[in-house]
């Protein structure tokens, strides 16, 4: 929530907060409504990409997907690098195409 109003280390106290109270099945209802973009960690089971649905209020929502090692090309040599593949579903009525590519672009920056 507010994560507008947050810096780096605000966001991850919130997420772990969030992600304690959902392994403890203590997280209050509140919680669960009012949210504009939500995140799919579907990769922990299986699959690099996924569609995921969009259900309203939510206009966006990002799916990571399994984390893999893939070589990368640097300088004119080749790297290993961990990557985690990002799906985006948003709603039409709420963004533009365009908006959500520079939403994607900023958050992979």
């Amino acid at each position: 929530r507010n994560a507008d109003m947050l810096d780096a280390h605000g966001i991850r106290e919130s997420v772990n907060r969030l992600r304690q109270q959902v392994e403890n099945r203590s997280i209050a209802a509140s919680e669960l409504s009012g949210y504009t973009i939500s995140l799919s960690n579907f990769g922990m089971f299986a699959g690099r990409y996924a569609t995921p649905v969009v259900v309203p209020p939510c206009v966006a929502i990002v799916a990571a997907g399994r984390a893999r090692y893939q070589l990368t090309p640097v300088m004119g040599g080749v790297e290993t690098h961990k990557v985690i593949p990002l799906s985006l579903t948003f709603d039409h009525r709420a963004a533009t195409g365009g908006e959500a590519a520079r939403f994607l672009r900023a958050l992979l920056d």
